[in-house]
């Protein structure tokens, strides 16, 4: 399964989208218009995977900056999660939110097959209402098991070893995972009363969850701000700058952001580099050198290390992989810094 990644936005911030709005409320056939709501959020998706293990098996302690989600096909797993240990039967779902740490382990004396998926949103809301949850098993036959496996099961169809992944493969697999989505958020609302009330003791105060979607926010639209930039300086996202800006101190945002979002304002900036690297490399026309200016890196190179750190490959690398996957042509003539 390949790391997808995306971004779902309308092409206007939401300042212009108010003021458009109220200039067509201003001609007659738009005074009684209805407005869908404006939608920007990074997506990711990644380390999807279907594995069989032999009785015993353990997965080393480990957390994740995204939420892990796992389908027990067969067998019985023993998770333990920040200290409590949990059961997971056959046919049932485990949802583990980032950050938390955890070990799996396989006691079925006949073995076990189970599939993993890994993901994230940086929709603060959505976010806050799955970690408040903690960990959490949806039992095998219930209503909201059996409308998640279909989900699950339709990724796990599209797992091929054999073929490069095509976009419209890649579109269909985030189509199935905004329906994850609102499966999850669904089931999250439609939790008892008492189990709500004990989850809430657990959810940051409104004024933290405020203030960690205004700084991812505010530095979204500050990275989109610097990609348009044409002067000949680099321009660089200031992480505490922002933080600072919304009258706090950087070590209260940075707190707040990683409680909501399981992961650090700069972890989160790299996530929005990563993202937009791969789009611009997909880019034949434009030099690596001109993609690192535009990324806020001086030099090349800089750009190049950091991205092998997050994907194991060289820009160079990635762009001829994705050259080779689509057919298009590569232009080798493209590793030219802006600066020389």
């Amino acid at each position: 399964m390949p790391i997808v990644q995306g971004e779902l936005f309308l092409p206007f911030s939401e300042v212009n989208m108010m003021d458009i709005r109220s200039q067509l409320r201003e001609m007659p056939h738009h005074t009684l218009a209805h407005w869908l709501p404006i939608i920007d959020c990074n997506i990711k998706f990644y380390g999807a995977h279907s594995q069989q293990v032999p009785y015993g098996w353990t997965m080393p302690e480990e957390s994740h900056p995204g939420f892990e989600i796992m389908l027990i096909i067969e067998g019985t797993q023993e998770s333990v999660i920040h200290g409590y240990t949990y059961t997971v039967e056959e046919g049932s779902i485990l949802l583990i939110p980032p950050g938390f740490k955890h070990t799996n382990q396989c006691v079925s004396t006949d073995g076990m097959t189970y599939f993993s998926a890994h993901f994230n949103v940086d929709d603060p809301v959505f976010t806050l209402k799955l970690i408040s949850q903690h960990s959490r098993i949806y039992a095998a036959g219930t209503a909201d098991n059996r409308k998640m496996r279909v989900v699950l099961e339709s990724w796990m169809g599209m797992i091929n070893v054999s073929e490069a992944y095509t976009s419209t493969d890649k579109m269909i697999m985030q189509a199935r995972m905004f329906e994850l989505f609102a499966l999850l958020s669904q089931a999250a609302d439609n939790e008892p009363e008492a189990a709500n009330s004990v989850a809430a003791s657990h959810t940051p105060a409104p004024t933290a969850m405020h203030y960690a979607g205004a700084i991812a926010e505010a530095i979204k639209q500050a990275f989109h701000a610097q990609l348009r930039i044409k002067e000949d300086s680099v321009s660089t996202v200031k992480v505490e700058q922002i933080i600072s800006s919304f009258g706090i101190s950087p070590g209260y945002g940075l707190q707040v952001f990683r409680k909501v979002y399981g992961r650090s304002p700069r972890a989160y900036l790299s996530s929005l580099k990563l993202q937009e690297a791969k789009v611009l490399i997909e880019q034949p026309e434009l030099s690596l050198g001109e993609i690192a200016w535009k990324l806020g890196y001086t030099h090349l190179s800089h750009f190049s290390r950091q991205f092998k750190r997050w994907t194991g490959q060289s820009p160079l690398q990635y762009r001829n992989h994705h050259a080779d996957a689509s057919g298009d042509p590569v232009s080798y003539g493209s590793e030219s810094s802006p600066e020389s």
